[in-house]
């Protein structure tokens, strides 16, 4: 808009130069989601969807949600919201509400004093509690730590097994990036962890 025929050199660019045919609409790439996902899926597998809060999980919880509901079983989507203490107040609240107006029956699990007295074990000594920690470094693996605790404790007490679920992620590339994660690149040094 600041540029003088901008948008004209881009339309020439993308279609002109590049040769794009300019087809994409919302509802093709939602689509394009739910067929990946059943044929991800498949017909007999349950996906375990971790809902943090932010707009990813939730995004990818609805999409799961429409693409294996199947008539009015929406089994095949258990979403857990694990409120960890530390999340903006009536937040937790708003996820559900969200959510469960789309149809997904969502789980909560109240877990914030688990997280404030858990510590974990970081380069073989044990931390300090969460509440006592200092170190950044070590407060993200306490509190990744616990998280998947308390998300295998939910998923066995839901008596979800291993060998029929799929664990279901609202993870965009630029957080495979940061964490140097192996699916963003072979020779990613991390900038977050």
């Amino acid at each position: 808009d600041l540029t003088e025929n901008g948008r004209k050199m881009l339309h020439n660019f993308l279609f002109d130069i590049c040769g794009l045919q300019g087809g994409f609409t919302l509802e093709k790439r939602e689509q394009q989601c739910i067929d990946y996902i059943r044929r991800t899926v498949g017909r007999d597998k349950i996906v375990l969807m971790l809902v943090s809060g932010g707009v990813d999980s939730a995004v990818c919880a609805a999409l799961l949600h429409k693409a294996l509901l199947q008539g009015d079983d929406s089994s095949r989507v258990q979403a857990i919201h694990i409120d960890n203490g530390f999340l903006r107040k009536d937040e937790s609240e708003q996820v559900v509400t969200s959510l469960q107006q789309l149809g997904l029956n969502l789980r909560v699990v109240k877990a914030s004093l688990t997280f404030y007295d858990a510590s974990t074990n970081v380069h073989g000594r044990q931390t300090l509690s969460l509440c006592r920690t200092v170190n950044p470094e070590e407060k993200r693996r306490i509190i990744g730590d616990t998280f998947v605790k308390v998300a295998d404790r939910t998923a066995n007490d839901l008596n979800l097994t291993w060998d029929n679920l799929l664990l279901g992620q609202g993870t965009l590339r630029p957080d495979l990036i940061e964490s140097a994660s192996h699916m963003a690149s072979s020779r990613a040094d991390a900038i977050k962890t």
